[in-house]
């Protein structure tokens, strides 16, 4: 065997491109976001973001492929946490606690999530195009209240009464969250169950 032939064998494996293991998203995420609010969303570039959390910008990418993207970043986690409640509810509970306690789980946040998401929900309320693009993820937590509503009711998952429903809660969860962005500096999920017990009430 030649010593060239040695050498290769002996040299290590070259290493594997991924996901740097000191990333932390929701940190790039909460950065861009107080960047946005001081020298404005539009005015941001994605390299801007990358430079601002010393990262490159396919690794930027690779977690945000957008600037929206970056925007709605954090609802999965509260979808998931809505999920642990409304997949499995207490039996005994009401149709208004079951939906309470949901809202309380996704929504109790550590004090970087809750600025983060005040800070996301108060540029959707300035750049209604955000919402838009948003329009999946909400559909995620509006199928949520539809199973949950159809199971509890017995009733059809398609039919009007559960699907009007669920319209009404899911928007009413949205336009609770917009309104504490905006208007209340203390934990977001005390004001949507208020918002939730309003729209149960009635008029």
């Amino acid at each position: 065997m030649t010593p060239d032939a040695d050498a290769a064998r002996a040299a290590p494996a070259p290493r594997r491109r991924g996901r740097p293991a000191d990333v932390d998203p929701e940190r790039v995420a909460l950065l861009a976001l107080r960047h946005f609010d001081e020298h404005g969303y539009e005015q941001t570039t994605m390299d801007d973001i990358a430079a601002l959390a010393g990262i490159g910008r396919r690794t930027l990418f690779r977690y945000f492929p957008s600037k929206p993207a970056l925007v709605w970043g954090g609802i999965g986690p509260v979808v998931e946490r809505m999920h642990a409640v409304l997949d499995d509810p207490a039996a005994d509970a009401s149709i208004r606690d079951v939906l309470a306690d949901a809202v309380r789980s996704a929504l109790t946040l550590p004090p970087d999530a809750e600025e983060a998401t005040r800070r996301r929900l108060a540029l959707m309320a300035t750049h209604p195009a955000l919402i838009g693009f948003g329009l999946t993820a909400m559909a995620a937590h509006r199928d949520l209240i539809v199973g949950f509503l159809a199971d509890r009711l017995g009733a059809d998952p398609a039919g009007l009464r559960v699907q009007v429903l669920a319209d009404v809660l899911s928007s009413a969860n949205f336009s609770a969250l917009l309104w504490w962005a905006r208007n209340d500096d203390g934990p977001p999920a005390p004001i949507v169950v208020a918002a939730l017990d309003e729209v149960l009430r009635g008029i």
